[in-house]
Formats: structure tokens, sequence, C-alpha cells
């Protein structure tokens, strides 16, 4: 007798699973944009009945729309035979168990289901922002910080893994500042050490085998716009003095030339290195750092973003000439997928999907003997691939203790004991 694989979510969850349920709705999107409310315990309806817990006003919603069942870090969602349906990440759904910060779609509402303390913190409007996509918490939170920080002409330092869109980010702060100059986005990382002063700070005709004209560089280029340095922590030490003075004092030379010229820009950074770390090895001057760091933007990764899966998706599939949206079966790999490539992984996915098939897309989580599956059975499946990978990996990382796994998982230890229980994983020696 065949049996079942346990019902999964993505790990991504931090509450306690041995404390009270209690979640707090908020609605991001829709005429009651905005309204919060705290539920604690058993199941609650959502609606526009006046009895039911959360009240909404569009007309979209049906009088009882959906349960939501409370269970610890994880909320069972239940559509009510609702006339518009239920969606999650793009795929209609009668009952699907999401993981808190999840954010599912009513109508025209969209709803985050949020841990209890989170805070109602500012969240932007838009789901599109000069280039950026995102429908996600963490999409919303970066794009209320670049609406604030666009303006205000200080230099900002954007963190994040590769492949998560930094450089989308300073586009959007350069294409929100006002600024009438240029963008010039500058990769420290893609040019030879010896050669990059010259391209960074121009030379002057003969300053170099090879330098037959005088050449600006890309601080000129900037002038009176944006200079995004990307993979600022290749930086190479002996060019930071000379750079951190541009910054201070607007002033420099070319290679080649003793003639001060003056330039103003704003500077926006980028790295996905540990800049804390390359300080003290002495890799990375203190004083750049902290003049570059005067605001820091985190990119998140795509893990962290689920919601915005489809999204990307189906936009990514437009830009390759797709005449049809992706299939169920195709969103459902994607969603589940870790992307340890963020955002350009997707992308490659999705070209990849298009032109060979899903299954070629991602071929270690491709159905077995070619079987068909629909949205559900496919997601429950991949997602079973990489919660064990997943914890195997921070089991080897950690030799074998599950303790100190589950801490740098952001896990509830009882919860990381029950995951690796359902894949049938002990921890080693360590692991108490």
């Amino acid at each position: 007798m065949s049996v079942s694989p346990p019902r999964t979510s993505p790990i991504t969850e931090k509450t306690d699973p041995d404390g009270p349920p209690r979640v707090r709705l908020l609605v991001l999107e829709g005429p009651d944009r905005g309204r919060s409310a705290l539920v604690e315990g058993g199941t609650v309806v959502v609606g526009t009945l006046p009895d039911c817990q959360l009240v909404l006003t569009d007309d979209t919603v049906s009088r009882q729309h959906v349960s939501l069942e409370l269970l610890g870090p994880r909320v069972r969602v239940r559509d009510l035979k609702s006339r518009n349906g239920t969606r999650y990440l793009g795929a209609r759904v009668e009952v699907v168990e999401v993981p808190l910060g999840a954010i599912v779609s009513l109508g025209k509402t969209r709803l985050a289901l949020l841990p209890a303390d989170a805070a109602l913190e500012r969240l932007s409007e838009q789901t599109e922002l000069a280039g950026l996509l995102g429908r996600s918490l963490a999409m919303r939170r970066l794009f209320a910080e670049v609406e604030r920080v666009a303006p205000v002409d200080i230099s900002v330092l954007i963190q994040g893994e590769t492949g998560t869109g930094k450089e989308g980010i300073a586009r959007a702060l350069h294409a929100l500042s006002g600024k009438t100059g240029a963008l010039r986005a500058f990769d420290c990382g893609a040019v030879p050490a010896s050669l990059l002063p010259g391209v960074l700070f121009g030379h002057a005709r003969g300053a170099f085998t090879g330098a037959v004209a005088d050449t600006p560089g890309a601080i000129e280029a900037a002038h009176e716009g944006t200079l995004f340095l990307d993979e600022v922590a290749e930086l190479p030490l002996e060019v930071q003095p000379t750079f951190l003075r541009v910054l201070e004092t607007g002033r420099f030379c070319r290679l080649g030339e003793t003639r001060e010229r003056h330039v103003r820009f704003r500077l926006v950074a980028a790295t996905h290195r540990d800049l804390t770390a390359a300080m003290k090895k002495g890799t990375f001057r203190p004083d750049l750092y902290h003049r570059l760091a005067s605001l820091v933007l985190h990119a998140p990764p795509l893990r962290e973003r689920l919601d915005d899966i489809p999204l990307l998706a189906e936009h990514f599939a437009r830009s390759f000439g797709a005449s049809l949206p992706l299939s169920p079966a195709s969103l459902a790999t994607l969603t589940a997928y870790h992307w340890p490539g963020n955002v350009r992984e997707l992308r490659n996915a999705v070209e990849r999907t298009l032109t060979l098939g899903a299954n070629a897309a991602l071929p270690e989580l491709a159905p077995p003997d070619g079987a068909k599956e629909d949205f559900h059975a496919a997601r429950e499946r991949v997602l079973l691939v990489f919660e064990r990978s997943y914890l195997e990996a921070q089991l080897a990382r950690h030799r074998g203790s599950a303790s100190a796994a589950a801490r740098d998982a952001g896990l509830a230890r009882s919860y990381f004991y029950r995951l690796l229980k359902t894949h049938g994983l002990l921890p080693g020696r360590g692991g108490s």
C-alpha cells in the first residue's frame, strides 16, 4: 500500500510551532488596503459579511470567501466556494497549507498572513517601481525604502546575493532621484586591477602604452548623475584612498594628468561580499566603508519572495516572446525550487522552459517517469525534494549538530527536529 507524502511548506518560518497560534491579517491591495486584524486560535473566516473575523468591502470578494485555520507556523487556507476563487502563488486553490508571511489573493484583494508580532511597517503601494517587479512583503519593504531614499543625495550601499537584482535597484534609485545626468555602471570585478584606475578616473594621451587619446573615465561620465559601483569589494586596496578623496572633495585627476577636475555625482555601490569581514582582513578601508554605507539597502534573495515568482516568470516569458502563459505545472515547479542563483537563475530557467519544457528547465525536480501532475501535486513533490536537500546541507555544514543547524536556518529547534524526523534524517553526535 502506497503512503502519501507528508504535507510540507517552505522552510522559512521562524515562529515556534509549540506556541499559541496567532496571526496578523493585513490587506496589501484592494479597496480595504491597510486594514488589519489580529486573530488567535482556531479557524477564522474572511468575507464581506459583518460577522466575519476580517470584513472586506471588495465587491469581488464573496460573503464568506475563505477560511483560515491557524496551525502554529502554518495556515490552512480553504476556499469556501467563492465566486472568484482564492489564489496562492498564481494558482487557484481549494485547500492549501502556507507558511506565515504568505500572501493569498481573494478577488481584487491581496491578503498577507503575518506572524502576530509583525510590526505594521510602511509598505509601498507599488508592484512595479522604475523597472523593479514585486508583490511580496520583502519587495514592498524594499520599494518603500527606495521611494524614501531616492530623492536624498547620499551614498547608498546595496547588499545581496549574486543574481538578486542589485543593479536594478540602483537604476530605480537613479530614475526616482530627479538627477539630470546619466547613470554610469562600473563593475570593479570585470576590469583587471592594473587597468582599473585608467578606466575609473580616465586617462590622458600617452599615460600608458596604447593611450592614444584623452579619455574620460566612469567618474566623469556620471557627472550630475549616478555612479553605480558594482562589486565594490573588488576595488583594489591601492585605489581606495584616491576614490575616497573623490567622494570627499569631488576632485580628481585623470591618469597621466596633474590638472584637477571637478565632478558631482550620487554614489550607489553594491556587493555580495561581507565588507565587515573584508575590513578585518585589511582588504577594505573602514573609512571608505563608512562613506559608502551612509544608507544600506538589502536585496532579498528569491527564496524570501516566493510570491513574486509567478509575476517574474510571466514577465520573463513575455520578454522571450511567449504568446501563452506558463502552465500551472511549470509555475508549481518554479515556485518550489530554492533558487541559489536568484532572479538571474529564474530568468534562465524560464527561457529553458519555453525552449525545452519544464522538466528540462529543472531536471532534478522533474516528476518520475514523466508523470502528469496538477499544481498541488507538483509543488508538494518539489517541496519535499527542496526540504530534504536543505536539511542535509545544513547538517553537513554544522557537522551533524541539529541545534546549530536550526539556529543557522532561523528555525525553532523543535520544528527543525520535526522536519528531520519527517525526512528520516538523524543528527550526529553533536546534535543535542
